[in-house]
C-alpha cells in the first residue's frame, strides 16, 4: 500500500490525539512553536503513523508521540524517524533524545542510531511530555547525535 509523509497541521491535531490515544498513548498534543509532528497517511487520506519533535533548545530535540498502524512495515517507521531528524536539524537540532516504555523497542532503537544513556540530561526534564513518561515504569531515555 501506498503511504504519504507530510507535516502536520493545527487541522490535524484531533486525528492526531485520536490515533495516539487508539494506541493507548497520551493525547493531548498540540503544534505550536518547538513542537512538530509529521504524520503517514495511507492512499485515502487516513492516518497510518505519527512522531513528533519538541524542540527543547537550540540543539535538542525529544521524539515523541510515536504511534503507528499495525499495517505498516519496519521501513515506513524508518522513514517516519527519518523525516522527523530531517525536520529537526533543518531547525538547528543535532542531538535527538527519545523517551523508550518498552524493552521491545530498545533493539529497533540502537538501529536507528540510538543509544542508552546513563543519566538523564537536564534539558529532557524541560519537558512535560517526558516527566510524564519518565515516570512510567521501564522508561529509559536513548540519546543519537546527528552526523
Amino acid at each position: 500500500m501506498y503511504y504519504q509523509l507530510r507535516m502536520a497541521t493545527e487541522e490535524d491535531v484531533p486525528a492526531i490525539n485520536a490515533f495516539l490515544e487508539k494506541g493507548q498513548a497520551k493525547g493531548g498534543v498540540t503544534i505550536a512553536e518547538r513542537t512538530a509532528f509529521v504524520v503517514m497517511e495511507d492512499a485515502d487520506g487516513k492516518l497510518a503513523g505519527s512522531l513528533g519533535l519538541e524542540q527543547l533548545n537550540e540543539h535538542e530535540g525529544l521524539l515523541r508521540s510515536l504511534v503507528i498502524s499495525d499495517k505498516l512495515g519496519q521501513g515506513h517507521i524508518v522513514s517516519l524517524f527519518q523525516s522527523v531528524q530531517t525536520l529537526g536539524e533543518k531547525r538547528g537540532v543535532d542531538t535527538f533524545y527519545v523517551v523508550a516504555n518498552h524493552s521491545s523497542s530498545h533493539d529497533f532503537l540502537a538501529l536507528m542510531g540510538f543509544s542508552l544513556l546513563e543519566e538523564i540530561p537536564d534539558s529532557v526534564w524541560v519537558s512535560t511530555h517526558a516527566k510524564e513518561s519518565l515516570g512510567k515504569k521501564q522508561a529509559v531515555v536513548l540519546q543519537k547525535k546527528s552526523s
